[in-house]
């Protein structure tokens, strides 16, 4: 009997769950998967997959087999074992697949239902905020935010809760530029942004009060992927008195709890 054989016979069979029924030999095989990739740099021993999934050297060598020959791991000359770039190819696969717009779009209408706000998805797109979608409930009032819109960094709270997740180099590069003043109360003060970006930051929220638009305030939130870095922003913007004081923390709830089902569904932690 083959090794792959050997595998099946060992180690396969449906497992008796209460749920839906699995095959044990997969489960066995993603355990040693997964056990591998605990240690990137330092490749994994026989006899420490073994103990890790709880196998037999014989079906635990039997299933190593088989993920070799589909080449997803790889063995060395001291017989250890590592992933391979098959591994890589699978992930890359997932991330190209990955449409944000796709994801968050029933979200965002079921949060403007909710809320009876407007709410917009954006991400970071040559040193501006562009918007790729929007919903909006029948309460919602028309917003300047349409979609394939963009807007400066520094004057909304999608802009400044992007550039709270980016790097120094990058935040500096934009805060030297001139900060054109869009309302009366838009902070074009390098120092003040600093600020603010410090406290988006530590709060994982930002606020904009009519700086980009009188009588328009919002509030933002991260989406984050599989990295746990920041994939996009999630904001709620409507009429100034209605996004402030106490509404605003009421409206911070159920902003996070969207961008957290987004943000799961892009792989994040």
């Amino acid at each position: 009997m083959t090794a792959v054989g050997d595998a099946a016979a060992d180690t396969g069979g449906p497992a008796e769950t209460t749920g839906p029924r699995t095959v044990r030999s997969v489960l066995h095989a993603i355990t040693l998967l997964k056990a591998i990739a605990q240690n990137p740099t330092t490749p994994s021993s026989l006899s420490e997959l073994a103990k890790s999934a709880g196998l037999s050297k014989p079906a635990t060598f039997n299933l190593l087999k088989t993920l070799e020959l589909e080449g997803l791991i790889r063995k060395d000359g001291e017989a250890r074992y590592s992933l391979t770039w098959g591994m890589y190819e699978l992930g890359s696969s997932v991330l190209h697949g990955v449409d944000v717009s796709r994801i968050a779009r029933a979200h965002l209408d079921a949060l403007a239902l909710e809320t009876s706000e407007a709410v917009l998805l954006a991400i970071l797109d040559e040193d501006s905020v562009l918007y790729l979608d929007r919903g909006q409930s029948a309460e919602t009032f028309a917003m300047v935010a349409n979609v394939g819109r963009r807007s400066p960094l520094h004057s909304n709270a999608s802009g400044k809760m992007l550039l709270a997740g980016e790097p120094d180099v990058y935040v500096e590069r934009i805060l030297s530029r001139p900060l054109e003043p869009r309302t009366p109360h838009t902070v074009t003060d390098p120092d003040v942004l600093r600020a603010q970006l410090a406290e988006a930051r530590a709060n994982d929220y930002a606020v904009c009060r009519e700086e980009q638009e009188i009588g328009l305030s919002s509030i933002s939130v991260p989406i984050r992927d599989y990295t746990g870095s920041s994939h996009g922003v999630i904001t709620i913007a409507g009429p100034a008195n209605r996004i402030a004081g106490t509404a605003l923390d009421e409206l911070l709830t159920p902003l996070r709890a969207t961008a957290a089902a987004i943000s799961k569904e892009l792989g994040a932690r």
